[in-house]
This record gives C-alpha cells, structure tokens and sequence, in this order.
C-alpha cells in the first residue's frame, strides 16, 4: 500500500455502519446534526436517537427505540433537493417558518453550541417510489414527513440537563 493511501485511512473518521430509519412513525431525540464532504459530495447528516416507534406498514418492522440512526441529505446535486429536503427537517425541529432559516440560523445547528441536540422531532418514514427511468422501473426510497414537538416543562428540563451533561450552552444561549 502506498504512503498516501496509509496516511488517509489513517487520519479518516472510523465507519461504524450506519444505521437509518426503516418505515414507521417516530419521536426522534436528535443527537447531532453537521455537514461533511464526503466521497460522494457535500451532505448535511442527523444522528438521532429512536424514543419511540409505532409500526405503520404491515411489512416492516419500525427500528426500535434505543438505536442511533443517521438520516443524511446529498447536498451536492441542487436538482435532487436534498437541501430542501433537510431544510424541512430543521424547520420542523425548530417550528421554523421557512423565511426564518437562513445560513445563519443553519450554523446554529450544525456548529458548535449545536442548537439542535437533544431537541424532540416526530417523523414519519413511508415508502416512496421513483418515477421510471430509461425503461427501469421507479427505485423504492424512503420518504420522511418531519413533524414539531413542543417540549414540556419536564422534556426541556431534561434537553437542559443533557445539554449541560454534554457541556453544551444552554437552548437560549446556542438559539442567540
């Protein structure tokens, strides 16, 4: 093997494999969210933890709660809209409006203070099938619809107590 071969294994992030959400109905606990640029170009990635999940196909089994899923969004190719995509998914996290989330409001959460960690989000995961192309029938992806979670006095007492067990800021101080 060559030196420049040994020297990116070795200076590149250890894949765990990644785990991703399966169809079902959930509460997610977000864990972190960033941005990469990876081998197949730029993407914005959420690592969630599973609170809760409801069976919603009667072929698939939910992923169970407990496990850390990543849901990623290809930002590279504008055509695709995997930012717009992602953009829903802070817009629901944060009960945004869309005209509110500009870069900066994005940096927010995926720097630092990480805004977003341990914050509460319900999504649904359905299959979603690709329109045919050249004569190929349509891939089966899975489709996400993001839902708010306004946090009870409790929930946010214990998203403050994990933020500051992870020596974060506080959800005002990273929000300001």
């Amino acid at each position: 093997m060559s030196n420049a071969a040994l020297a990116r294994i070795a200076t590149s992030q250890a894949a765990l494999g990644s785990q991703y959400l399966k169809a079902g109905r959930y509460r997610l606990e977000v864990q972190s969210i960033r941005t990469k640029d990876g081998f197949k170009g730029l993407s914005a990635i959420a690592e969630v933890k599973v609170v809760t999940s409801e069976r919603t196909q009667h072929n698939t089994e939910p992923t169970r709660p407990g496990l850390i899923t990543s849901y990623v969004e290809n930002l590279s190719d504008a055509k695709k809209n995997g930012g717009g995509r992602f953009k829903a998914f802070l817009m629901a996290l944060a009960g945004a409006e869309e005209h509110e989330v500009s870069q900066d409001f994005i940096a927010k959460f995926t720097e630092a203070k990480q805004a977003g960690a341990f914050l509460l989000v319900d999504c649904d995961v359905f299959p979603k099938t690709l329109p045919e192309k050249d004569g190929r029938p349509g891939k089966v992806i899975e489709g996400y619809r993001w839902s708010n979670v306004s946090p009870t006095d409790a929930e946010l007492a214990d998203i403050e107590a994990k933020r500051a067990a992870a020596k974060l800021p506080p959800l005002a101080d990273a929000l300001g």
